[in-house]
């Protein structure tokens, strides 16, 4: 199993923006950088929508920007924290173990993006140490951000 670090994401209030200061502080041209919109519903029945991008640092690591549109637990977070630091992310090849993993180390599931297999997982701040961590399905997301369809739908 290969567990490994793959983006920080940081939630942000103007998305344009942000992208902006980022690719200019790591000398990027923000014109390659691609938004996304993305729009779940929690194991709780609650949705939520959001704009994103990923800003490129090599080694497949990434800075996430995250901007959400409705209300839901990102907007919360906006509202009652700031602007910051949101989630670290690891990329798992076997995220069933990883979770298990997580769980002996102390890290109780927090939730999940309900899907046919499992393609992300979080864990609580509140059991992490102050960060919420995120567990995504190895290559699940492409460089540039988008989701990769074929590995999302496929069987387990």
């Amino acid at each position: 199993m290969s567990t490994n670090f793959h983006h920080v994401g940081i939630v942000v209030g103007d998305l344009k923006t942000a992208i902006s200061n980022y690719c200019a502080a790591l000398g990027l041209n923000s014109n390659k950088i691609k938004i996304h919109r993305q729009g779940y519903s929690t194991e709780k029945g609650e949705g939520e929508e959001f704009d994103y991008a990923f800003i490129p640092l090599g080694n497949n690591c990434y800075v996430e920007l995250v901007s959400p549109i409705s209300e839901g637990p990102t907007k919360r977070y906006l509202d009652k924290k700031g602007e910051g630091l949101f989630h670290l992310a690891f990329e798992s090849d076997d995220v069933l173990t990883t979770i298990e993993n997580f769980e002996k180390a102390g890290f109780p599931l927090a939730g999940r993006t309900p899907s046919k297999q499992v393609l992300s997982v979080f864990f609580h701040p509140k059991y992490t140490h102050g960060v919420l961590l995120q567990v995504i399905k190895k290559n699940v997301i492409l460089p540039d951000g988008s989701p990769n369809l074929e590995v999302a739908l496929e069987e387990e």
